[in-house]
């Protein structure tokens, strides 16, 4: 698991189907799950602005991750979760606005989820005009109320952002392609969400994906935004043939 501490604002970036909201539910399952089976016991609030999020893959999760699974063991993991789905940029602003009393009525709600972050970034755009101001606004008021959330309640926040703008890939593969690929997958980012959010991530992981005949390779980049420092993580996943 990545190691987070309270007060501090992660976003996992990178194209569709690499494994970002994968990550987030073994994250959540890791918080619900009971200390006596290796969970931290908290409670998590999860936002779903894709609605993507898959309710049997995280029950899945916790069902290998139990010693002995049974349904009222699961029961009692899913009481420490919790699920909003919004539909527009305005009504995720608004939800954010009403956690506060949620936060204040459970007080061992810690993780706070945004999956994603980007996902009204077009329509923002559009609506704004030819404003950057305006395209920006709703974001940035978003971005101000997470920090707000994330320093009073002593949350870990974790949220996911697409990439709309990726480097062509090379033509040409070699065996150091792939390691090419993931050390140069931070000098590719390009921030498009406003400086507000920009200035509020403490620290920030590039996911990528590089398939192959036999197998899949998944690779993640951490990036600590403060001492810049860089870890990396292969993840592989083999293709049975029959």
């Amino acid at each position: 698991m990545i190691p987070h501490i309270s007060r501090d604002i992660l976003e996992f970036h990178g194209p569709e189907g690499t494994g970002k909201t994968e990550m987030l539910y073994h994250l959540t399952a890791q918080c619900i799950l009971p200390k006596s089976e290796g969970g931290l016991e908290v409670e998590v609030l999860f936002i779903d602005t894709d609605y993507h999020f898959d309710m049997l893959r995280l029950v899945t999760i916790l069902e290998h991750r139990l010693t002995q699974s049974c349904e009222e063991i699961i029961k009692h993991c899913l009481g420490r979760f919790f699920l909003v789905h919004c539909s527009s940029s305005t009504q995720l602003l608004l939800t954010l606005y009403s956690l506060e009393a949620t936060f204040c009525s459970h007080p061992s709600l810690c993780l706070l989820i945004v999956d994603s972050l980007s996902a009204f970034y077009w329509i923002d755009r559009a609506n704004g005009g030819e404003s950057v101001n305006l395209q920006e606004s709703t974001l940035k008021k978003r971005a101000q109320l997470l920090e707000k959330l994330v320093n009073a309640y002593r949350l870990v926040l974790f949220t996911t952002t697409h990439s709309i703008m990726q480097k062509a890939s090379d033509s040409a593969e070699g065996p150091c392609s792939a390691f090419s690929h993931l050390r140069d997958a931070h000098v590719d980012y390009r921030p498009y969400l406003c400086k507000a959010w920009q200035q509020v991530v403490k620290h920030r992981m590039f996911f990528s994906k590089d398939d192959s005949k036999s197998r899949t390779q998944f690779s993640l980049v951490s990036r600590n935004l403060k001492s810049n420092n860089l870890k990396t993580h292969f993840f592989y996943y083999w293709r049975k043939w029959g």
